[in-house]
């Protein structure tokens, strides 16, 4: 086993091992076998943040069999299962739901919670909370980091309205007020869980205004393209370049790069303002700080 740590194999916790790749060291027979059975599909490294989703599904999969009954997986591991992104992942731990008092134990975060029968979904083969569900969850105990991207791509997709998450919930529940919030800002606009921590950040640094997916003419009318977001009076637009703004693009990363510069030397000869925000850029102030200058700017040479 300690040989094939090195090779093929990764242990994930005690007594749970993942197959890393397809092996074929005669040592590793066993493993092999596994390896090349048409079945077997092996974790996706994707060198981003996206790799620690991935791994948290590693974990989730590895916790099937020490469920106890009455254990339902919840709030952002039931987000995963629901096959949404998260844009953050907050913590590793696999997060659970059961009726008990809290516990945070190595690798596993349990939270109290009595579910309902209608609140645990049987559309898997493992209990999960529902999609509403989990939602309100991850909105009352994460970040609006972490709870308006998976909100607005749950209401992107169709599968929710705000009403099934906000029904949910109760007043005087810890953490309502912020849940709320989420739900608010949330959109089925962001076409990006970027996007939607980009409305996060607007919100924390107090900027208003800005309006997801417009469409840019020029004074002749001649179409520039569709902003992630642009004020609705002063001329500034912000582009936020996610993961898969350029890597997912159909005709490949350059041909990207190159279709967002000329669009971008298009907003600037019609006069606007722009921001290009990598994801990093989400999380600086100053870049913030600069967008919010560059409004407040542009307002004042209107009134003025």
């Amino acid at each position: 086993m300690a040989e094939a740590e090195q090779c093929c194999l990764r242990r994930v916790r005690k007594g749970h091992f993942v197959i890393r790749k397809a092996c074929d060291n005669d040592h590793h027979t066993p493993i092999r076998d596994f390896s090349t059975d048409q079945d077997t599909s092996f974790p996706t490294v994707f060198g981003d943040l996206r790799d620690e989703a991935e791994e948290l599904r590693v974990q989730i999969a590895c916790r099937l069999g020490a469920l106890l009954p009455g254990d339902v997986f919840s709030h952002v591991s039931a987000a995963l299962i629901h096959r949404l992104d998260p844009a953050l992942i907050e913590s590793s731990k696999v997060e659970i739901s059961r009726d008990s008092p809290p516990r945070n134990y190595d690798g596993v975060l349990i939270y109290s919670r009595k579910l309902p029968p209608e609140e645990i979904s049987s559309e898997f083969a493992y209990p999960v909370t529902t999609l509403p569900r989990t939602l309100a969850d991850v909105a009352l105990d994460h970040s609006l980091e972490v709870s308006v991207p998976l909100i607005s791509q749950a209401l992107r997709s169709g599968k929710v309205d705000r009403s099934d998450i906000t029904d949910l919930l109760v007043k005087g529940q810890r953490g309502r007020r912020r849940a709320l919030l989420a739900v608010e800002l949330s959109s089925a606009e962001y076409e990006s869980p970027a996007e939607a921590v980009c409305a996060v950040k607007f919100h924390r640094f107090g900027i208003t205004g800005m309006v997801p997916q417009v469409e840019t003419f020029t004074e002749s009318g001649r179409f520039i393209g569709r902003n992630d977001f642009r004020h609705e009076s002063a001329p500034v637009a912000v582009e936020v370049h996610g993961v898969g703004k350029f890597y997912l693009n159909p005709h490949g990363p350059d041909e990207a790069a190159k279709l967002s510069h000329q669009r971008n030397m298009d907003l600037l000869n019609a006069g606007f303002k722009v921001f290009n925000l990598s994801f990093g850029d989400l999380f600086r102030p100053r870049i913030f700080a600069a967008i919010k200058r560059a409004i407040e700017t542009a307002n004042q040479r209107k009134t003025g």
